[in-house]
């Protein structure tokens, strides 16, 4: 990356990687890709990815941990056990923003995903119950989007917006089925479109 990513997007395999598909898209056309780390995309395919991961942690300014409704429960499944057991991602960059002091900001997904709770977590991601959240549901994806954009840069001020051209149209989106609104994100997520419908 030409550039230190201020922003570090966390989330877990087999929960919400579409919505943090999402956050990273959003969060691209905002700073620019280079200032946003998604290790699928910031990683060049060939170079050691415990090594990037572990660079952009130092230098990232804010992590965002997007959490779906089996993160709690993927989160205990693996937790971490006897030397050579395969790391759990998720759970180490959680850690390590941490004791770089960097702000953890807990995305919960959709409606369906509960508040986290202490007994649902290894003791050591406990903290996380304590920071306040914020939520991306599809029935207001562009506001919660924007809001997560604003509390990035509030934890990130050197970060500028720029106009990328690519935002969703308006805030209502497109017409949509029985009088919802559709936002359409297609593009860079091999070959994946995400809908967003809103009633």
């Amino acid at each position: 990356m030409s550039v230190a990513p201020e922003v570090f997007v966390n989330y877990r395999t087999g929960d919400a990687e579409m919505a943090a598909a999402l956050v990273q898209r959003e969060l691209a056309h905002r700073f620019g890709p280079d200032h946003v780390f998604f290790a699928s995309r910031s990683i060049a395919p060939g170079t050691d990815y415990t090594h990037g991961i572990e660079d952009a942690l130092r230098r990232c300014r804010v992590l965002l941990a997007v959490i779906g409704p089996r993160w709690a429960e993927r989160s205990a499944e693996r937790a971490p056990g006897p030397a050579g057991q395969q790391r759990d991602w998720a759970h180490h960059e959680i850690l390590r923003a941490r004791e770089y002091d960097i702000p953890v900001l807990p995305v919960l997904v959709g409606r369906e995903t509960p508040r986290l709770r202490a007994t649902d977590l290894p003791e050591d991601l406990a903290f996380l119950t304590e920071r306040q959240y914020m939520r991306l549901d599809h029935r207001n994806a562009a506001v919660d989007l924007e809001r997560i954009g604003d509390e990035v840069l509030h934890c990130a001020p050197t970060l500028t917006s720029r106009d990328s051209g690519i935002r969703p149209p308006s805030r209502h989106g497109h017409p949509g089925p029985a009088g919802g609104a559709c936002y359409h994100f297609d593009g860079d997520l091999r070959g994946a479109h995400l809908y967003f419908w809103s009633r």
